[in-house]
């Protein structure tokens, strides 16, 4: 029994468990501090005696008048231990009161405050008296004798049989009678005979002496052996050596606590066994500490710091296969290394392997859980557009059978310029937001006083930009502009990405469609967009108001160039040679040797990107360059001429080819990339081209087509219309005429109505003059809103038969349109200086007289846009406008470097005025030449042509 008086350090109620402590303050418990741990427990069991007692007085005493006795609860429910002691084992223990002392030990072990693994066989019987109850350490022994039978012990141990045993509690609680301190013997006198000892005579040897016959016990060799022993002892070839007297003594000594000392010491025993270590020296006592802590299997430290001769031992563990080679089975030992670490690497491969597998797996599983997660998504929201879409196609109808009353009614038009390509498109325009806002001039709408109008912007408008229209629509008598106009701009465009259209910005800021709503409620209003597509279609669903325009899908496929050759051919128009709808380019190759063999008279084709616009995807192949072409065609077959050209085009085309934008498409992998991806045409260009007049028309809802101007077309760079002029006097105009309402007719029958335009081409062919439908765009221009703006600033009215424009003095007016010009240094300028230089200049529009210059804003000329318009009575006095008017531009700039920058398209307007002026100077002198004057040279070339 280990004597739990001398742990001085631990508290009371409590032995080394794991670190754990019990405090007991000295304010409640002073009289507990010196005890040691088994009278506290005699106190807490007498105690708790005496007050059972007392509690069984109480009951007996406690009955009613009748004799009855009252039911009460012998106990009430004790605390237990706090929060943090249940949730961690290893936190300190809280402070044993005497109060929780008194309510018993019992109740003190199941409520926590004395640990569960604490020993209290000593207060149950004193450390002097009968114990009734011992506990000592479980005999774990190995498992091959496990299975053992042995006998088992049934003496008394001189005692009565344990049966008959019963436990005295008051009289193992008495204290033992003090024990009387032994008496120190008197100092031993020695003989003396005179003043000095006698020798030879000692003096009697004191009590306990071994000579002493007077000493009541005598210690054996086996006691002395117990108490001064250092208990170590030998562990030789893996085997400890128990049948030494320093074993067996050791063995008497911790025989309480042996079975874990046995576990330790069979952990040695396998440690040295499994090195083959001949012979080890152990320290018992470094061996019963270690197992007092009772922690399982020991570390290696641990069981080395038990052994003396460390020094001898440790270079022998720490010999390279020591273990395998004088280990005790070491082959086998080797074996089963080998062995495991094959396992473990095959079983990591395969735990790899799983590992990735079931994280394949669960992406898989995760990334399908998304896609079903978004498909359902895209179906309902597909379900929700579709819903709204049929009822925008009901509204639609109802709108095109009420047209030829809303048009003569109050209305509200919402005009929307927004140019929806597609992102690629967008990023790649120079100044794209500037272009949007390119049809600012919409708001002379306002001319009609039955109509409001609602324009959106993509960024705020300059006040300078809008008194400047203001100011034209006064001229014109319009009153009341601030209330019939409203100019909304989407709240979240500075937040939005770049390349962003117009009508998706709208549709991404919540207060500008709100706005909408609410200007549109109660009235009668439609929508004017730009370039049509689903994202006009969705914003006319969620405003649920009828559109001026194309529905989507009908725009997206006729306004292609494929689907533009589709609707000519239906009009009866007719249209160069060539093939459209390809998508290949192997079959681009093979249809284009196959026309340049058997159409010689045409020396330069087209090749057309079928989504793109204004030159932008357009390349040319000039037959001439061709090197199989050089010899004489007549000698040559044309099946062979076709299969030479095939193979040179196969090889060369990209060095062959010329393409027109080569900001767009640099080379030929790009755009043959984007012919591919696509879909496109190819066609013949005609040898002798004289013009390129466009044909702008608007198509009612209710099916009428109206021809609003023939312009002709200024080109520059090659194939590209930069600007325009009017009017065209190349070509009659019935001609025209005639082939634009038959295109227009067609395009209602597909459901296609707003405004559009044609491109034509004109050239000479036998001294005939032909004509054919290039392009159709199903969209308001720029150019023609420009002759609704030279109509406007003139008041001048069509005339239906000869497309010319005349003024309240019954004069033939003319312009010239420069296209819209953009040049990173036209921002440079301020606007009111730029304005009053140009009046010093004499460039200005003479309200009189309603011929001048009118420039044609997108906002204040700092967004380094400008177009402008000259207007004369002559043919020559508009292209003399425009050719000063861009001197003084170019003057303004004052950099000749920067015009040539790619993000400027200044240097082609400049070309397209020059060119036009050379055009009007050679016509001049060839009417000199003939003594007649250009509109009767005009006249003479319409009839020749008919």
């Amino acid at each position: 029994m280990p004597n739990y008086a001398a742990n001085a350090n631990l508290p009371p109620l409590m032995s080394s468990h794991r670190g754990m402590t019990v405090d007991v303050p000295p304010a409640t418990s002073t009289r507990l501090m010196n005890s040691s741990v088994a009278d506290v427990v005699h106190q807490v069991v007498e105690e708790g005696l005496n007050s059972s007692r007392r509690k069984k007085r109480q009951v007996g005493t406690n009955s009613s008048a009748a004799g009855k006795k009252k039911l009460n609860k012998l106990s009430k429910p004790h605390n237990v231990l706090p929060k943090a002691n249940r949730r961690d084992p290893t936190a300190p223990l809280p402070v044993v009161t005497e109060t929780e002392l008194n309510k018993g030990l019992f109740s003190c072990i199941n409520r926590g405050l004395i640990p569960p693994s604490f020993d209290v066989t000593g207060a149950m019987g004193g450390e002097a008296g009968l114990q009734p109850l011992a506990a000592e350490p479980i005999d774990l022994r190995p498992h091959e004798q496990k299975f053992v039978r042995c006998e088992h012990l049934t003496a008394d141990y001189g005692l009565a049989p344990l049966c008959n045993l019963k436990l005295d509690i008051e009289t193992m609680l008495k204290p033992p009678p003090p024990q009387p301190l032994p008496s120190q013997p008197p100092p031993a006198e020695v003989p003396v005979e005179g003043d000095k000892p006698v020798e030879g005579k000692l003096p009697p040897p004191p009590s306990g002496h071994l000579g002493d016959t007077t000493r009541d016990e005598t210690r054996t060799y086996t006691e002395l052996l117990d108490m001064y022993s250092l208990h170590e002892f030998v562990i030789r070839k893996g085997q400890a050596l128990d049948n030494t007297p320093e074993f067996q003594s050791y063995h008497r000594s911790y025989k309480s606590n042996w079975g874990s000392i046995t576990a330790v010491i069979t952990q040695l025993e396998r440690l040295l066994t499994e090195y083959g270590v001949p012979l080890a020296y152990i320290d018992g006592k470094v061996v019963a500490k270690l197992a007092q802590i009772d922690m399982g299997p020991m570390a290696h430290d641990q069981l080395m710091a038990c052994i003396t001769n460390r020094d001898d031992v440790t270079p022998l563990l720490k010999t390279p296969g020591r273990k395998y080679q004088d280990g005790m089975d070491g082959v086998h030992n080797a074996a089963v290394k080998v062995q495991s670490i094959a396992r473990m690497f095959l079983q990591r491969r395969r735990f790899k392997d799983l590992r990735e597998s079931n994280f394949a797996a669960l992406l898989i599983q995760r990334h399908w859980q998304i896609h079903q997660q978004h498909m359902v998504t895209r179906t309902q929201i597909n379900k929700g557009l579709l819903k709204e879409e049929t009822r925008w196609r009901r509204l639609m109808d109802s709108f095109i059978h009420d047209w030829g009353k809303i048009k003569d009614e109050k209305r509200l038009v919402i005009h929307i310029p927004s140019l929806s390509y597609t992102p690629e498109q967008c990023t790649s325009i120079p100044f794209y937001n500037c272009f949007q806002n390119a049809q600012l001039a919409r708001i002379i709408d306002l001319i009609d006083p039955n109509v409001e109008v609602v324009y959106l912007s993509p960024f705020p408008i300059e006040q300078e930009a809008l008194q400047y229209y203001t100011r034209l629509l006064q001229m014109a008598g319009v009153n009341d502009i601030t209330s019939r106009l409203q100019v909304l701009v989407p709240e979240n465009q500075g937040r939005l990405p770049e390349g962003l259209s117009l009508t998706k910005s709208v549709l991404y800021s919540q207060r500008n469609m709100k706005r909408l709503s609410s200007l549109t409620k109660g009235k009668q209003a439609y929508i004017v967009p730009g370039v049509v597509s689903k994202e006009e279609l969705q914003l006319a669903s969620r405003l649920r108001l009828p559109m001026i325009g194309p529905d989507p899908a009908i725009s997206h496929h006729f306004s292609s160039k494929s689907g533009a050759k589709r609707i000519f051919e239906l009009a009866d128009v007719v249209t160069p040679i060539g093939a459209y709808d390809m998508f290949e380019e192997g079959e681009l190759l093979v249809i284009l040797s196959k026309f340049i063999a058997e159409y010689p008279e045409h020396p330069r084709w087209l090749i057309k990107i079928d989504n793109e616009f204004n030159g932008r995807g357009l390349a040319c192949i000039d037959v001439r360059r061709l090197k199989c072409l050089e010899e004489e065609r007549v000698a040559m077959d044309v099946a062979v001429l076709r299969e030479k050209v095939y193979l040179e085009l196969k090889d060369y085309i990209g060095k062959r080819v010329k393409i027109i934008n080569q900001q767009v498409y640099p080379e030929w992998s790009s755009f043959i990339k984007a012919f591919n991806a696509n879909g496109g045409v190819v066609e013949a260009v005609p040898s002798e081209c004289i013009s390129s007049p466009v044909a702008n028309m608007y198509i009612h809802p209710d099916g009428s087509v109206q021809l609003l101007s023939v312009q002709e077309q200024v080109l520059s760079p090659q194939y590209c219309g930069m600007g325009v002029s009017f009017p065209q006097t190349t070509v009659p105009h019935a001609a025209v005429r005639d082939a634009t309402l038959s295109v227009g007719s067609v395009c209602y029958q597909k459901k296609i109505m707003g405004y559009a335009s044609v491109e034509y081409v004109v050239f000479s062919k036998n001294g005939q003059l032909r004509m054919w439908a290039v392009d159709l765009e199903l969209h308001l221009t720029n150019t023609s809103l420009v002759h609704r703006l030279f109509q406007f600033a003139t008041n001048s009215r069509a005339e239906p038969e000869t497309g010319l424009c005349l003024s309240e003095n019954q004069e033939n007016l003319h312009y010239v349109y420069s296209g819209l010009i953009y040049h990173p240094y036209i921002g440079s300028l301020r606007h009111s200086v730029f304005f009053n230089r140009c009046k010093l200049k004499g460039i200005a529009f003479d309200t009189v007289e309603r011929v001048g210059t009118v420039f044609h804003l997108v906002d204040s000329i700092l967004r380094g846009c400008i177009g402008v318009l000259c207007i004369g009575k002559t043919e020559d006095d508009p292209v003399r406008m425009l050719s000063e008017a861009m001197e003084f531009i170019q003057q303004q700039l004052n950099s000749s470097t920067a015009t040539d920058e790619c993000d400027s398209n200044f240097s082609n307007a400049a070309t397209a005025a020059r060119s036009l002026f050379q055009k009007v100077i050679a016509q001049r002198r060839v009417c000199t030449h003939h003594n007649e004057t250009p509109s009767s040279r005009a006249k003479r070339l319409r009839r020749a042509g008919c």
